[in-house]
């Protein structure tokens, strides 16, 4: 389903304005690869797909979206095994409007494949003795670091690595325009600290916050700051001279005037052009969890380090080995899903590795052990496109559900309502998990020890928490079960029909107010009071997605504060309302007005338990 999901994203998300011949290096063009194609078959494969995405719709109006291929901007693609180059290919444009072909000295962000540089700085202090993946990690940071834990339980480092220290997305903004306000790592750190929702290795959610941590652990462990740590231990040994770590790219001028240089597309669906979103450049503050940014050739050299049984990263290859064993597993069986940090994929073959992606692009490193192949490929499109897509399973294959499967696995059906593990659940934004809920209507083939097989070929792992609930294991996050998902819907849909009321209602008191037509009631001021106080609350409550949306990835706390406390204050009013309503309805005094008293005791009891329910008052802790 994963794949699937991929690849329908890439199909909407992207539509070439022409084709660019490709660049493009082989080794050995007859090596086979784990996928059965050849490098050669790999090669025109890709350059299939580059002029597939020249036969746009302009071409031919009677064609259809799927007939005129998948469209891009850039992409750039290497094939690597052990410390030799079997293919580099590079494709479209880093500047359409100037013509500026990809190429070697293009640079791209490697997003989240920064989170790998800590697990293998991590694994270095390990073997030095210095770090103890297994100790609380609080005994390395300075005091009273924390501010918003829900546990006593220790978090370790492998809590880290494994995404399941218990924290719930942050809301505080994590990216800066401004490289002037970029801040230290550990006020950074402090700044946007989410929320601790679970308890330490109860659920695996995928956290930015706690990658970020990790490497500011690495800060207070190694004694240097983390960046210089980095380029010492990692990116000197390797010769990867074209790649920074810093937000700013200011440890490596030559990237930083390389990226001033790369614009950024999106696919626009509706005109079938790309749209140009310039430099797209933005500073992230917690940079360990996102910021790398180099070049492919630097990209596949640091590929190679983690293929090379020499080990050159370590002191000794069994360190090496030992990341690469597993530390998170699908189900009760022993097939991983992650190995110290780093993602295990199912294709043909097993492979390792991250992909990531920020606001100007997306990347993907991964690799075979075995056969010692890997693949690495940068695009600047922040949705990805069919080159991000397409390429794990021409290297590596797609794996067949019989890898796994006997002939007596149950065919089950997976269905109900989740909620993903990774998001918001408590503070202002608790309602969003519910706006994004994810129905399953799948069959799947139980294969022993709480693993399914999809029809796709692709693996879920069962699993239940301490509470009953039940979930699926999703790779870096989970699908948590929800029977109570439709009774949440219909709250929050009746909180907004409470609000279009309140509005009629408004209207109705303007009008006959300026017709003269209108006549007092007992209550009436209170009930009004209550109307005005239901439509401000749900537009706060739509306002916090535009500040959201416009935060950088985050909402300040002055403004979760102004909204936190409007909710308060709208809460108190209809709560006022709803009682001054009732009390007129049963002050036994004749009127004839009972159904409004009645219809505005429900409208603003509705206003005050979604809001006190959602916690859309919460802006303090979260």
């Amino acid at each position: 389903m994963k794949r699937i999901i991929i690849k329908l994203v890439s199909a909407l998300c992207a539509f070439a304005l022409f084709a660019v011949p490709a660049s493009a290096e082989s080794g050995d063009t007859s090596y086979i690869l784990p996928s059965g194609l050849s490098v050669e078959e790999f090669r025109s494969r890709l350059e299939a797909m580059e002029s597939e995405s020249a036969k746009t719709i302009d071409d031919d109006p009677f064609a259809t979206a799927a007939q005129s291929g998948e469209p891009f901007a850039s992409a750039e693609v290497g094939l690597f095994r052990g410390d030799e180059i079997l293919y580099t290919g590079y494709f479209g444009f880093t500047d359409i409007d100037a013509g500026i072909k990809a190429d070697e000295n293009a640079v791209y962000e490697w997003g989240s494949i920064s989170k790998t540089f800590v697990w293998v700085s991590a694994m270095q202090l390990w073997e030095q003795g210095r770090l103890d993946l297994d100790a609380d990690i609080r005994a390395y940071l300075p005091d009273g670091f924390f501010r918003h834990l829900s546990y006593d339980e220790p978090i370790t480092f492998m809590n880290l690595m494994n995404h399941n220290a218990g924290w719930q997305e942050t809301v505080r903004p994590i990216e800066t325009d401004s490289e002037s306000a970029v801040l230290p790592l550990k006020e950074a750190l402090q700044a946007c600290e989410p929320a601790q929702i679970h308890r330490p290795g109860e659920v695996t959610a995928y956290s930015n916050y706690g990658a970020a941590l990790a490497g500011y652990v690495i800060e207070c462990v190694s004694g240097t700051d983390y960046c210089g740590y980095v380029h010492k231990n990692i990116l000197e040994p390797l010769g990867m001279t074209h790649t920074s770590v810093n937000p700013t790219h200011s440890d490596n001028e030559w990237v930083r005037e390389q990226r001033s240089r790369l614009r950024c597309y999106r696919a626009d669906n509706m005109t079938k052009r790309m749209t140009d979103l310039g430099n797209a450049l933005s500073f992230i503050m917690p940079y360990p969890a996102g910021a790398v940014t180099g070049t492919l050739g630097d990209m596949m050299k640091y590929g190679q380090a983690l293929v090379n049984e020499g080990a050159p990263l370590f002191g000794s290859p069994e360190t090496q080995k030992l990341l690469f064993t597993g530390t998170a597993f699908w189900g009760g069986s022993d097939i991983p899903s992650c190995c110290h940090g780093f993602w295990c994929d199912e294709y043909g073959v097993r492979t390792y590795g991250h992909g990531g992606a920020t606001n100007a692009g997306q990347a993907n490193l991964i690799f075979d052990l075995d056969s010692k192949v890997g693949l690495a490929v940068t695009v600047n499109e922040p949705d990805g496109n069919v080159f991000l897509a397409e390429t794990p399973a021409l290297a590596f294959g797609e794996l067949v559900p019989e890898k796994y499967m006997s002939e007596s696995a149950e065919k089950i059906k997976l269905d109900g309502y989740y909620t993903m593990s990774r998001s918001l659940f408590r503070g202002l934004f608790r309602f969003m998990p519910y706006l994004t809920e994810l129905s399953l209507d799948e069959e799947a083939y139980d294969i022993g020890n709480g693993v399914y097989v999809l029809n796709d070929a692709m693996l879920l792992g069962s699993k239940t928490y301490p509470d009953g609930t039940r979930a699926l294991e999703f790779g870096s996050s989970e699908l948590v079960r929800d029977d109570t998902y439709i009774l949440k819907l219909i709250l929050i849909t009746l909180y907004v029909i409470a609000a279009m009321a309140a509005l009629y209602f408004i209207r109705v008191r303007h009008k006959l107010k300026k017709h003269k037509r209108y006549t007092a009631y007992g209550g009436a001021g209170i009930m009004h009071a209550g109307n005005i106080a239901a439509l401000v609350s749900v537009a706060a409550w739509l306002g916090s997605f535009v500040l959201l949306s416009a935060g950088n990835g985050g909402l300040s706390f002055w403004a979760g504060a102004v909204i936190g406390i409007t909710q308060m204050l709208c809460a108190a009013v209809c709560s006022c309302s709803a009682v001054g309503g009732i009390a007129a309805l049963l002050s036994g005094k004749k009127n004839t007005y009972k159904h409004r008293y009645i219809l505005n005791a429900l409208t603003n009891m509705i206003s005050v338990f979604t809001v006190v329910y959602f916690e859309m008052y919460m802006f303090w802790d979260i």
